[in-house]
């Protein structure tokens, strides 16, 4: 089996081993849009034998420079839980065989544990890391302030000041506790003012496909109200859920058509349940599939 997300982890960990002037194992970076599944593992494997597990935790900070579409998609996150949110999604969305799971929330923190989707092998050891690493860069991406980590039972914390210290490892790497501050660095510019509702809804909406959209969320992002949204709405013979089908296909035939990024990863980065949820909005709106879609529009040079 073969997934886009293990492809855009093993382009990451290429990267950053760049970024850090380090020589990365012999393993060829990824070519295509998917791999196998295994291939991160090795790589994690290898890059632990080659430089030690400091250098894995490491790896995410490369997750900050905006390269990766699926970085990207996770990167607008409103704080912590949510981005939390959005990595599950991600994990639903490629049938991973490794999930996170919130063991327990409370307040301005929260503890997280790695493990096996089902009855399956559990994470490598190397792979906690890789995770653990990119989820605590995509945290100080998202502006989260004060923000601070250790794996569980530890006393001191392992991420503080935006930087990372040097402990041994617990034997445990799968269990990590956060904590943060209420205050979140980076609330979204407000959009200027449109007198068109559905114009002011497909520009909120395109600004994060990825976010967990609903009635409630979108009204308070335009600063209205659910029912003064739902009449203007009304007013314009459209709706919510019809515009946000709208957008999403709109950016998915953009991204089919300009670039090489797989179907499968701009499903989800645009924000659809799984795969076979995309095929099927997707066609709705333009009646072709994605594949169709990208063979007739996708741009050729010459």
């Amino acid at each position: 089996m073969s997934d886009f997300a293990s492809a855009a982890m093993l382009r990451l960990i290429h990267r950053s081993l760049q970024l850090q002037g380090l020589p990365a194992p012999a393993l060829a970076p990824p070519r295509g849009a998917l791999v196998p599944l295994d291939a991160k593992r090795m790589l994690a494997q290898a890059l632990w034998q080659a430089h030690g597990p400091d250098v894995l935790v490491r790896i995410g900070g490369a997750a900050r420079d905006g390269h990766e579409p699926l970085m990207a998609a996770l990167a607008p996150a409103q704080d912590p839980p949510d981005l939390v949110r959005r990595w599950q999604r991600l994990e639903g969305f490629i049938h991973s065989r490794h999930r996170i799971v919130v063991v327990s929330r409370q307040g301005q923190g929260m503890e997280l544990r790695h493990r096996a989707a089902d009855d399956g092998a559990p994470p490598a050891a190397a792979e906690d890391l890789l995770v653990f690493g990119v989820l605590i860069a995509l945290l100080e991406r998202c502006g989260t302030r004060e923000l601070q980590a250790r794996l569980m039972g530890e006393r001191r914390w392992r991420w503080q000041q935006q930087r990372w210290f040097d402990h041994p490892w617990p034997q445990d790497l799968g269990a990590w506790e956060l904590r943060w501050s209420d205050d979140h660095a980076t609330a979204p510019e407000p959009l200027p003012p449109v007198q068109d509702w559905p114009e002011r809804v497909r520009a909120q909406l395109a600004t994060d496909l990825g976010r967990d959209w609903s009635l409630a969320v979108l009204a308070r992002a335009l600063q209205t109200s659910p029912r003064s949204l739902q009449r203007q709405m009304a007013s314009a013979q459209t709706s919510y859920s019809v515009l946000l089908a709208e957008v999403r296909a709109s950016r998915a035939g953009e991204l089919l058509s300009t670039t090489d990024v797989s179907p499968a990863e701009i499903g989800y980065v645009c924000g659809y349940a799984d795969q076979a949820h995309f095929t099927r909005e997707f066609k709705r709106q333009t009646a072709l599939t994605p594949a169709s879609f990208r063979r007739q529009f996708a741009a050729r040079g010459g």
